[in-house]
């Protein structure tokens, strides 16, 4: 299907503004933000508050103490070594895995300090939680892949707002290479949606990216309206002394990571900051946090409650404030970071000329098999990136895809040996290694997909869900699992013929999502020879785009 891309508009254009939750309580933001200037003074939202609404961005260094960062840094070097997904574009964990990095003071100074927790909050208009809270390594490479195209974050229908902490892998220096980059002023602006005749309010992942010259134009065009200089702005944040805390409004500032061969690998870690009344996810770790706020963010609360965290903190919040106003070169001059001259125009040929995933996947796959590795292991590797390509997935007014939220990411992050276990198990299930044999008409067809995905999703209803972890498996993705099915149908029933690559990302999310609904809902024979047909289309369509490659 084409990308069906929404503009960047003006809230005076949205075709279903009441759609928007950020827009539909005016009332209760005014009070919140006059009950928290009331506990904690109106200084503290003066120079930070004004940039982070008109920029989209407030960058900081030196929050931390070196010793407290650095005895957190090695926490997180520890777990990362351990656990980290080691895939084919980074190294990811997701936080709520590792008891020591949720139990590392370090960690909550790191990515939640109160005064940006109280920042955040002001800018929302309400008490927060966080809901996905993350570790990624990333290693110098030049590709552009969906999730480091210029890009938003998560639905239109609600804003979010990210603290993400950047620094150079294995050190205490910051980040000098695969830096955050975005562009200022464009958080003004919304995402438009689609209304169906019905009167059906939706929005889709295609209308997030930003990966054509058409787009990149457009976007550039959208951010002149409100600059004084005839030049773009871009801010690259890269070749800092100390590690970098930046807060931004991830789901309306248009930003990317902007990776290259150049620089050092980086380190970051990342939490997603939602309203607590905008939806029902939770960060899913009880335990997690010492302070009254710190356990908030992780299991939400009243507002009564919020504001009492909050009141705790106020010491913390007026030294973090001083020392911001004793020092002001903590406080990242974001001038100072912009691309420009020949730096700009290698990012901007960059952006323009689109997803280069294939081509570097063909070249890494190409060493695998002059490595001589086993038929499975260059499946899994294959799987790896193909993880990583185009999945439109839908958004809808009532936030509803919340629900596949975690499945989504454990599926696209499961580290290799994960995903070798869970295609060795389904071959050794099936007749003959990669599933039983399917006409030739119908193998790897989009029409079998969407009767595969129906069959499983039928299968899984009738199992019922409520599946827990035993401890080696994250819960909540596997409940997730069902939702996932659900909306990964909707995306089926987009796909075009033509287009090859969403088709095989699909398929491929499909396959492993079947293998595991398999497993942990007990579909039988059923569920078994559904993932084999399944891993056969995967099978048959990387053949299929090997051949016509060579």
């Amino acid at each position: 299907m084409p990308l069906r891309h929404t503009p960047l508009i003006s809230v005076d254009r949205l075709a279903s503004p009441q759609s928007y939750r950020q827009l539909a309580r005016p009332a209760a933001d005014r009070s919140f933000r006059e009950a928290l200037v009331d506990l904690v003074g109106r200084e503290t939202f003066d120079s930070l508050h004004r940039a982070l609404t008109t920029e989209g961005a407030v960058s900081l260094t030196g929050l931390l103490p070196p010793g407290l960062f650095d005895e957190f840094r090695q926490t997180y070097d520890a777990e990362m070594r351990a656990k980290g997904s080691r895939g084919s574009l980074h190294s990811y964990l997701n936080v709520v895995s590792s008891a020591p990095l949720l139990g590392s003071p370090g960690l909550w100074e790191t990515v939640a300090h109160p005064l940006l927790v109280v920042l955040i909050a002001y800018a929302l208009g309400g008490p927060v939680k966080i809901v996905d809270l993350r570790a990624k390594d990333t290693y110098p490479v030049d590709v552009v892949a969906r999730d480091n195209t210029l890009h938003l974050d998560n639905s239109p229908f609600m804003d979010e707002y990210k603290v993400v902490v950047t620094w150079t892998l294995g050190s205490a220096r910051g980040p000098s290479g695969q830096g955050l980059t975005y562009l200022p002023h464009t958080n003004r602006l919304f995402r438009q949606c689609f209304v169906e005749p019905g009167g059906g309010v939706w929005s889709d992942e295609d209308a997030c990216i930003f990966p054509s010259k058409e787009r990149v134009d457009e976007v550039l065009l959208a951010q002149a309206g409100f600059l004084d200089t005839p030049e773009p702005l871009v801010v690259h944040l890269t070749d800092l002394d100390m590690p970098c805390h930046t807060m931004f409004a991830a789901s309306r500032l248009v930003h990317h990571r902007y990776r290259t061969s150049a620089g050092a690998a980086r380190s970051a870690v990342m939490a997603s900051f939602h309203r607590t009344d905008d939806s029902d996810e939770r960060l899913g770790a009880a335990e997690a946090g010492c302070s009254p706020l710190q356990q908030f963010l992780a299991v939400g609360g009243s507002r009564d409650q919020f504001l009492s965290a909050v009141r705790q903190e106020m010491p913390r919040i007026e030294t973090a404030l001083e020392r911001l106003s004793n020092g002001s070169h903590l406080i990242v001059d974001p001038r100072q970071h912009m691309l420009t001259g020949r730096a700009f125009e290698a990012w901007y040929a960059r952006q323009c000329a689109g997803v280069t995933l294939n081509n570097l996947r063909a070249r890494r796959l190409e060493t695998t098999a002059v490595r001589q590795e086993s038929s499975v292991e260059q499946l899994v590797q294959r799987l790896q990136y193909d993880l990583q390509g185009p999945l439109n997935m839908p958004f809808f007014a009532d936030m509803r895809e919340t629900r596949r939220k975690r499945a989504r990411i454990w599926l696209r992050e499961m580290s290799p040996g994960a995903v070798q276990e869970v295609v060795e198990t389904a071959c050794a299930r099936s007749v003959n290694g990669v599933g039983e044999a399917l006409p030739t008409s119908s193998a790897g067809s989009i029409a079998e997909l969407r009767s595969l995905l129906l069959d499983l999703h039928l299968l899984v209803s009738k199992s019922g869900t409520g599946i827990g972890g035993d401890g080696s498996a994250d819960g909540s993705a596997i409940n997730s699992l069902p939702s996932f099915v659900g909306d990964l149908r909707v995306t089926a029933s987009w796909l075009d013929e033509a287009d090859t690559d969403s088709l095989i990302t699909a398929t491929a999310f499909a396959a492993l999502g079947s293998a595991l609904c398999a497993e942990w809902f007990g579909l039988g024979s059923e569920g078994e020879v559904i993932t084999s047909r399944l891993l056969r289309n995967y099978v048959t369509l990387v053949d299929e785009t090997t051949e016509s490659v060579s």
